[in-house]
């Protein structure tokens, strides 16, 4: 079995923190990072804080216009609103059995990067973590959870090289879901992380909040309820009480956790409150499914809804 060759695009808690492990476990792996937390990286490795202790990992780290190979697979790690300036590197990163694995917070990414790059394999994925650059060369993971889901949506779950991609991903201790039913398990992933992002937005709260009763977690949970109604409609009805396995992952994250989302609405840049709220609203427009708390929380955080 040949060796794999990684590339990981996007630098943040969700690809740094990829990237580092990948690295750790011996896998060839190359990071696609800029400005001051790239050149952190190059000179000093990536430094991973997590509740079980911390270490630091000399990485490939590059910028965009300075990676000259070919990978075999490419891990997708920026914001929804980044996706079509990054096209030009995995064209040129690409080869003709890449496979290209979107891990973003937007439901339905894969499918239109697939529309965008035509002769590129691209899947579907997401990943559970809750991570954020501390520092230039640092992440910090606010918790255990470190799980990568990703599959094909014709649910072949027997290709070799997805199947080593479960094994690297094993050996580097995160833990993979190669799965046949990625348009059910991604939605489910997006279940959470667009429940949590609406409900912290609209309170400015973190997870300690939704823990515990109250109005922030009683938001929380009619936001899954409305995405869980939204699952039947579409015919991918979640396998497991989705309010129950949320609040589950919930109890797992640090108190002051809070989604990438509401942390860029707090510095004034992009965010992906359209991807993770209008579009719920949206997508209960087109299969006659009432969102009364997303469109609420929408109009709050993006302005009113035509």
């Amino acid at each position: 079995m040949r060796k794999l060759s990684y590339l990981v695009i996007g630098a943040g808690g969700t690809g740094g923190s990829i990237a580092a492990f990948l690295a750790k476990a011996g896998k060839d792996v190359t990071l696609i990072a800029r400005g001051a937390h790239g050149k952190a990286i190059q000179e000093n490795g990536m430094r991973i804080i997590c509740p079980s202790g911390e270490w630091t990992m000399p990485l490939k780290a590059v910028e965009e216009k300075d990676y000259e190979g070919k990978a075999d697979v490419i891990f997708v790690c920026v914001k929804g609103y980044s996706v079509g300036s990054i096209y030009g590197c995995i064209r040129k990163a690409a080869h003709e059995n890449t496979v290209v694995i979107p891990i973003l917070n937007i439901y339905g990414t894969g499918e239109r990067m697939a529309k965008d790059l035509p002769g590129i394999r691209v899947l579907n994925g997401c990943i559970y973590i809750a991570a954020a650059i501390e520092a230039p060369g640092t992440i910090r993971m606010s918790g255990d959870i470190f799980r990568i889901v990703y599959g094909s949506l014709d649910g072949n779950v027997s290709d070799p090289l997805l199947l080593q991609v479960k094994t690297d991903l094993q050996d580097s201790g995160i833990l993979p879901v190669y799965t046949d039913q990625v348009r059910r398990d991604t939605f489910q992933k997006y279940a959470f992380v667009s429940p949590m992002a609406a409900a912290g937005a609209y309170y400015d709260a973190a997870a300690g909040d939704m823990k515990r009763p109250g109005k922030v977690r009683d938001l929380f949970v009619s936001c899954v309820r409305e995405i869980d109604a939204l699952a039947d409609a579409m015919g991918i009805p979640f396998p497991v009480d989705i309010v129950e396995e949320d609040l589950k992952i919930m109890d797992g994250l640090a108190d002051d956790c809070t989604a990438s989302m509401q942390k860029d609405l707090k510095k004034g840049g992009d965010s992906e409150a359209d991807g993770l709220l209008r579009e719920v609203v949206r997508m209960g427009e087109q299969y006659q499914v009432p969102t009364p708390s997303y469109r609420m929380v929408a109009e709050k955080v993006c302005g009113k809804m035509e």
